[in-house]
């Protein structure tokens, strides 16, 4: 394991053992720092997997990702022991469309193993034909910052199963009140998830 790219936190001395994966794609330093800063707030059924995307390939000159898998195929690669047990998936900006792909992928590979799907502050992507027919059968929330709904509804045409839309508090002087709304609401879907 190259500690730069996968990060792994487990809770030490937690009466149970976790009970599902979230796999977060950092595809920024600014990311990889958040999601480290989450590894304390979540409960502790949940094993924060940290992805530093950045080690794979640059995901802004991937997007859009239709027909170019080879960073797809390298994260999955990589994850393939922790995408074959229960997990979620989160990204965001760039990451929200890489998570889209993987979970796309892990799907076909290990049916039933993605749980979740979250992807935040991310346009929804172009859905071809193909894909809107065969929507994703993973519940997808989509997190987005205050006025731009419209531009997240096309994330519905991804997903065959519910979609949950959220808005998010304006972020602009805020940040750790966004982070724990963010924990919040992880914690509250993988809560459920665990039942």
């Amino acid at each position: 394991m190259h500690a730069p790219t996968l990060q792994r936190r487990t809770v030490s001395g937690s009466a149970q053992p976790p009970q599902i994966r979230l796999i977060c794609l950092a595809c920024s330093q600014d990311h990889l720092s958040q999601y480290r800063a989450w590894s304390v707030a979540l409960n502790d059924h949940i094993e924060l997997v940290t992805v530093n995307v950045l080690a794979y390939g640059d995901p802004i000159r991937s997007l859009p990702l239709h027909g170019n898998h080879t960073l797809i195929d390298s994260l999955i690669e990589r994850l393939q022991v922790y995408l074959r047990k229960p997990h979620a998936l989160f990204g965001q900006g760039a990451g929200a469309q890489l998570a889209l792909a993987l979970a796309r992928h892990t799907e076909q590979l290990h049916p039933g193993q993605t749980r979740h799907l979250f992807v935040a502050t991310s346009d929804s992507p172009q859905a071809d034909p193909a894909e809107a027919a065969a929507g994703l059968s993973v519940p997808v929330t989509a997190l987005y910052p205050s006025g731009s709904l419209p531009r997240m509804l096309g994330w519905h045409d991804h997903s065959g199963r519910e979609i949950e839309l959220i808005e998010l508090p304006d972020a602009a002087g805020d940040a750790p009140q966004l982070n724990q709304r963010l924990i919040q609401i992880i914690n509250t879907h993988l809560g459920l998830l665990s039942l």
